[in-house]
């Protein structure tokens, strides 16, 4: 593994480990962890200056920061993705980052390149994951592009679009009765009895360290100055608790002078996070609730967020904010997205921008602040979403007649 690391820390009991202890979670109390980097070494070799010969514009460009021994030999692109200008909106320097622009889609592909690489450095053949949709296309898509086989375990409400995403790539697909929560607990279990190495979301700590990569091009991108507020949504709390360390490592590096504010973004019906901050602002411990999801937005429906607790901790160290959206509003931000800024994000994917609007209703952002809001997959991952979304309906012509009838109302 990478010469810089230097161990990985439980999240919950703080224990410290080796890598070589350490797999999954903490051996102590089943905590989540965190690999930690030496980080005066990294500045001394690599200087922020460094990055300007750099022309491999992928997340392969960090991989001094990154869990893995060598450069990855792959074609297909990932990272990079683009960070664009929304001028005259709100009264802040807005902008929009189009993880859509993935391989499989979503911002997953971060998380399941790192995951597959050190899968093939360690010699493991076979990889299992649990999956609203999104970690599944991914894990399909990547491992296809290795020769790699792989197993996903879904909820049986997952997106048509998802399901045919995984079978097209020729992943075998376990349709679990029940909820995500349900389906991540047979995917453990599976893995464990079969021996199959484990991408699923915040139970592998290498899940962390390649979405942290996004947070790395958002201040890149930026001539590395810090956003004041980045807006994401929040299911598990993988994405979120990676764009944090991310942030984090740049600053203990020495890249950046300051921290932007984390905003997670949750629906009404799916709001775990949401209820354990307020729990926790008065509490030494971080104890995540659950709940019985139920969103439109299926790539955040989650009972039992998996990485709650680092999650949680990325919005109250950054004095950020969790902010709970109806459906309802998650489904105008899919048109506000599309119609303005032509952008067709999926419900979980815009989320981000119904709460943006509702940060700004309530004055919390001020004018001239640079926001950065994260749209985190493709709309066409959900096209019935899409559908409801929108008001326009296709129109039969049926003939030349039509056509002249047509017309004229326009």
């Amino acid at each position: 593994m990478n010469m810089y690391i230097e161990g990985a820390k439980c999240i919950r009991c703080n224990k410290e480990w080796q890598i070589s202890e350490i797999r999954y979670q903490c051996p102590t109390c089943q905590g989540n962890l965190d690999i930690a980097y030496n980080y005066k070494a990294l500045r001394n070799n690599y200087p922020k200056t460094s990055f300007r010969q750099n022309k491999l514009y992928s997340i392969w460009r960090y991989l001094p920061f990154l869990p893995l021994k060598k450069m990855p030999e792959r074609p297909l692109q990932l990272g990079w993705t683009p960070l664009y200008p929304v001028p005259n909106e709100y009264g802040i320097k807005l902008f929009i980052k189009d993880e859509g622009r993935n391989p499989s889609g979503s911002l997953k592909d971060r998380a399941t390149a790192i995951v597959l690489e050190a899968a093939q450095e360690a010699g493991i053949t076979h990889l299992t994951t649990a999956s609203t949709g999104n970690a599944g296309s991914s894990l399909a898509c990547l491992s296809a592009s290795m020769g790699i086989e792989t197993t996903v375990f879904v909820p049986d409400k997952a997106p048509e679009a998802k399901i045919a995403q995984m079978c097209i790539f020729g992943t075998r697909v376990y349709s679990v009765i029940g909820s995500y929560d349900d389906a991540y607990d047979l995917c453990i279990r599976a893995s464990n009895l079969l021996g199959w190495y484990n991408r699923s979301t915040g139970y592998n700590p290498l899940t962390r360290e390649g979405k942290k990569t996004c947070a790395y091009e958002i201040c890149e991108q930026l001539d590395w100055h810090v956003p004041d507020w980045v807006i994401v949504s929040v299911g598990d709390g993988n994405i979120l608790s990676g764009l944090w360390k991310g942030f984090k490592d740049l600053y203990g590096i020495g890249y950046i002078d300051r921290l932007p504010k984390m905003a997670g973004v949750q629906s009404f019906a799916s709001n775990a996070i949401a209820l354990s901050v307020r729990s926790a602002q008065n509490k030494a411990s971080i104890d995540i609730e659950s709940v019985q999801a139920s969103t439109i937005a299926d790539s955040i429906s989650v009972n039992t967020p998996r990485d709650g607790v680092f999650a949680v901790k990325a919005i109250l160290e950054s004095r950020g904010m969790i902010i709970e959206v109806t459906d309802e509003k998650i489904l105008m931000a899919i048109k506000t997205v599309a119609q303005r800024w032509g952008i067709f994000g999926e419900p979980a994917g815009v989320a981000c921008v119904a709460g943006l609007e509702k940060l700004w209703e309530d004055g919390t952002l001020k004018s001239g602040e640079v926001v950065v809001c994260i749209i985190t997959g493709n709309g066409l991952k959900d096209v019935g979403s899409a559908l409801k979304a929108s008001l326009n309906r296709v129109r039969v012509i049926a003939s030349q007649s039509d056509l002249t009838q047509v017309l004229r109302r326009i």
